[in-house]
């Protein structure tokens, strides 16, 4: 891997330019190391240089870091433009040798980068990786080492927590035990001896834990999706070392004010005891009873520091699983043992501590995201209210007998009780009732299933209402008056219009208080209460509340909303506050379009503002679906004003290149254009913009440069001598989108704007090297949803252009092509789950194609499609399509703490930036499915589907179908 010296020169001068502090120079040095990342041996050349001691620490690490990037950007790009195959072979050739021999920083980065790489080519396409680490664990004496390699495969097997299981994960999973397993039980059970005889201390200590918190890890793994027969066969000596760990105790290792590796290893030995309490009953049940009785005396064990906070949270987590489950013995039977749970776990953790109220006062965000309904963090008080549920769901009687009389309790210590700690007693008080009245509920919906025993409202009318409406002052300490609004949240759907129309004015005027937890709660709270639906009489949801009727109370908020996130009061950035203003217009639609045009002003000023440190994803992607809820009304109406207002904020965005903006401010225009009625100039300008190089490359900017796109290809008559000049740029960049493996699906999206909005004519000339190209991505791939996308996008072409140019073209490519297309790929489409709008146009390209006399005559292949209708149709009981739901066209997602995650800065899509009408998607022409297809069946194919069906039985179905409609 010897690399040349001047290249090496020029990349450490580089890389330590990237460190200087001076803007100019590091955009330079970046500039000049993005061009240079895409010719062959760069990333060899950097990991030599990374092996190299002798160079400067700072370079240094700022390689590992851009390794780390460049592998993310590049390694998912398939061809011309991403890695060349001769280098990503080297790399992983040298990629673990080099790791485990660099300095810690350096380490973190490489391992960074190999996790990436692993992703994608683990275990197929990385055959060397285990043995190596195999190797290096079975005859290595160095503990950094052994540390270093568990580590690793560590964060390789992490991959397989969020796969669901398939044919394709098992066989994976079975080589990476079967090469592993033995070594995977020899260093446990050397590390868990070693630190159980007391034989390793001090620093020494440290590493074995840290190797063990690895192992562990690596265990949790290869069981999350099933449990291996090895695993199964030694789970007694896994357990003895689970049930030691759990009890051994070294200041060494404990934590001091924030949780220390003692913790870590004994949480993640409880999460390991969920998985089989959760999966793996029966093979558990010997070791049910004294892991129970462990982690209870654990649990009582430790105090209210915050180090033990998340060891708590799984510890119960644990306790709440065991709770839930039958078992032969079950030790949550005795009412003695209910009851001493209660009092000892329960009770303890869902009383705030004074290091919660700091929290409520001095870091409001993060008292906020911890106790939202869909927060990713456990804390101690919501490990204690799953608990409550999961003993209610077996002894609810009991259960709640024990709680309500805590509750009873509670409220007499509060009538006693200085004012500070009444409030924390009341608090504690509306948590139980929330967590033993909630039996069942969703993000989406709320609160659908609810404890009969517990009576909400008499919770509502003693404690909330009258603290709510009480007229007191509120202040940074005002703990109780958030959590009655957190009751109204929670339980928006059992409270009745009265009730919520009772105390909605006093809801409204918590927005306008000081304290950042409260006028947040109050923001979140009418969020909610927007989303409330109730079935009408033909068994639809609709919005239970009027948005006339809400009107007068919603409108006045927006004001004091803007000016809290302008001037930065409590919470920065506060993505709730603007949650809210975004739901307010969403939920309003042209009742707000007034207050809408008059709110855009500020809002586009915020935009600018934050343009200047764009640092909270989750409150850029709100602002922006307040600006599209706006801009959706109003700009219909009054183009020229809204134009007025947002053109310079975006324009400025593109022009000092706002990274984090540009996915936004691609979709807004986009929307912008498709709903003008006439077209400014600037969108002229702005397209040879679009077509530069960088901006595709950039994965992040992609979905949104496709919205943009589409909305030129709808627009096609005023843009035709520009669209026609640059149809083959435009292709270019789709090949580009459409060979990373991240963007594949934009590609798609713009494949199925092109064959929606353009003539034929547009891209006829291009068609053949296109159809080439996507043929050899469908080779190459065998992915099932490139095969999806394929058949899907194939399907709207076919329905849309009278020319039958596919199957021309395919035929010209290849003669019968089209016959192997059509026998080896659609049958498996069209019975994959399916959006409503796909399963329309599937259908109406699948017609088409049936029609045609080489389809038509091939007896197989028509039988084959006709079989496939009968599952796109839905023609069999419980054995029909699964279609995903169609959400509301102005339905909000929420991106708390997501947005994102593929891509290298925030993205996520805004639900607004389609017109009304968008919801019927590719099919807008095909109003029923079913209609459609009884049409349409009956007038081409009735006698042949006839004549097939009485020599095939699974044919019968369409052909019963076809006569329904006779």
């Amino acid at each position: 891997m010897a690399a040349n010296q001047g290249q090496m020169a020029q990349l450490v001068q580089l890389l330590s330019q990237t460190t200087t502090g001076n803007t100019q120079s590091m955009q330079a040095a970046t500039e000049q190391l993005r061009r240079a990342e895409t010719q062959p041996g760069f990333g060899l050349v950097l990991l030599e240089l990374l092996r190299d001691a002798s160079v400067n620490p700072g370079a240094r690490q700022a390689g590992a870091i851009y390794f780390k990037n460049y592998v993310k950007r590049q390694w998912c790009i398939e061809g011309a433009g991403g890695v060349p195959p001769s280098d990503r072979q080297a790399i992983k050739q040298h990629l673990l040798g080099l790791m485990l021999q660099t300095p810690k920083p350096v380490q973190v980065m490489l391992a960074a980068g190999l996790e990436e790489i692993s992703l994608t080519d683990y275990p197929e396409e990385w055959p060397t990786l285990l043995p190596e680490i195999v190797q290096h664990l079975k005859t290595s004496q160095d503990m950094m080492v052994l540390k270093g390699t568990m580590e690793t495969i560590n964060t390789v097997l992490l991959k397989y927590r969020s796969q669901a299981r398939s044919n394709q994960v098992l066989k994976e999973l079975k080589y990476t035990v079967t090469t592993f397993q033995e070594t995977h039980l020899m260093v446990f059970k050397a590390a868990a001896q070693r630190i159980l005889s007391g034989s390793v201390q001090g620093q020494e200590l440290l590493v074995h834990f840290e190797l063990m918190a690895a192992t562990l890890g690596c265990f949790y793994s290869l069981c999350v999706i099933d449990l291996p027969e090895y695993f199964e066969d030694h789970r007694q000596q896994y357990f003895e070392g689970f049930l030691g760990l759990l009890k051994f105790h070294n200041e060494v290792i404990a934590g001091k004010g924030e949780q220390g590796l003692e913790e870590q290893v004994k949480g993640l030995i409880c999460e390991c005891f969920t998985l089989f309490t959760d999966k793996y009953q029966e093979e558990f049940q010997p070791f049910l009873l004294p892991c129970v009785k462990d982690t209870w005396e654990l649990l009582v064990g430790v105090d209210q520091q915050d180090k033990f906070d998340q060891l708590v949270a799984k510890g119960i987590r644990f306790l709440s699983s065991a709770a839930m489950t039958h078992w032969p013995q079950s030790p949550f039977e005795d009412p003695n043992v209910l009851s001493g749970i209660c009092e000892k776990v329960v009770f303890p953790n869902i009383v705030l501590r004074d290091s919660d109220l700091e929290l409520f006062e001095d870091n409001p965000l993060e008292y906020v995201r911890r106790d939202m309904e869909n927060a990713d963090q456990d804390t101690r008080r919501r490990s204690a209210m799953d608990l409550v549920k999961a003993m209610g769901r077996l002894n609810e009687a009991k259960v709640t007998d024990i709680l309500v009389g805590y509750v009873k309790a509670l409220i007499g210590q509060a009538g006693q009780s200085n004012p500070e700690q009444a409030e924390r007693y009341k608090d504690a008080c509306i948590y139980l009732c929330i967590a033993m009245a909630v039996k069942g509920q969703t993000v989406r919906e709320g609160v659908t299933v609810v404890n009969p025993n517990v009576n909400i409202m008499d919770f509502f009318t003693s404690l909330v209402t009258p603290e709510l409406t009480s007229g007191k002052a509120v202040t940074n300490r005002s703990i109780l008056r958030a959590s009655c609004l957190k009751f109204v949240t929670v339980f928006r759907n059992q409270l009745s219009k009265e009730q919520i129309g009772s105390i909605l004015p006093t809801i409204c005027k918590h927005i306008s208080v000081e304290a950042p937890v409260v006028h947040t709660y109050a923001a979140i709270c009418l969020d909610k209460l927007m989303t409330v639906r109730d079935k009408d009489a033909n068994n639809h949801l609709v919005p239970r509340y009027d948005p006339q009727t809400l009107r007068p109370h919603l409108l006045p908020v927006v004001d004091p909303i803007l000016r809290i996130i302008a001037s930065s009061q409590g919470i920065p950035m506060n993505e709730y506050l603007m949650r809210t203003v975004a739901r307010i217009f969403a939920f309003l639609k042209q009742l707000g379009g007034e207050a809408g045009l008059a709110t855009l002003k500020p809002l586009a000023q915020i935009v600018v503002a934050m343009a200047a440190n764009p640092s909270n994803p989750s409150f850029n992607h709100n602002l922006f679906e307040a600006v599209a809820c706006i801009v959706k009304v109003v700009v219909p109406h009054q183009p020229e004003a809204v134009e007025g207002i947002l053109l310079p904020a975006m324009a400025q965005i593109l022009e000092q290149n706002v990274v984090d903006f540009l996915p936004y401010t691609f979709q807004i225009l986009g929307l912008l254009l498709d709903a003008s009625p006439t077209v400014k100039p600037m969108y002229q300008d702005l397209f040879g913009r679009l077509m530069a190089e960088h901006l595709w490359k950039t994965q992040s900017n992609v979905p949104g440069l496709v919205r943009l796109v589409r909305a030129y290809f709808g627009k096609h008559a005023a843009f035709q001598e520009l669209l026609r000049a640059h149809m083959e740029p435009l292709l270019m960049r789709f090949q580009f989108v459409l060979s990373n493996r991240k963007t594949e699906g934009s590609a798609f999206d713009f494949l199925n704007a092109m064959y929606m909005y353009l003539p034929v004519e547009f891209y006829q000339q291009h068609f053949k090297t296109l159809m080439t190209i996507l043929l050899t991505r469908l080779q190459s791939s065998k992915s099932p949803k490139t095969q999806r996308d394929f058949v899907v996008s194939s399907c709207l072409l076919l329905h849309r252009d009278s020319t039958n140019l596919l199957p021309r073209v395919l035929q010209e490519i290849q003669v019968g092509l089209l016959g192997n297309l059509v026998a080896g790929i659609w049958p498996g489409v069209l019975k994959m789950s399916l959006r409503l709008d796909e399963r329309k146009i599937c259908f109406m390209g699948t017609a088409k194609l049936m029609a045609l006399d080489d389809v038509k005559q091939n007896v197989q292949v028509f039988s084959g499609l006709c079989v496939s209708l009968i599952s796109l149709l839905s023609l069999l009981p419980c054995a029909g399509t699964k279609v995903t739901d169609d959400a509301s066209d102005d339905e909000l997602e929420d991106t708390s703490g997501a947005a994102g995650q593929d891509f290298e800065v925030s993205f996520a899509k805004l639900k607004n930036t389609d017109l009304p009408g968008a919801q019927h998607g590719l099919a807008p022409d095909v109003p029923d499915l079913h209609q459609a297809a009884m049409t349409v069946l009956k007038q081409n194919f009735a006698p042949l589907v006839d004549r097939l069906a009485q020599g095939n039985p699974e044919i019968q179905p369409l052909a019963a179908f076809i006569s329904r409609a006779r």
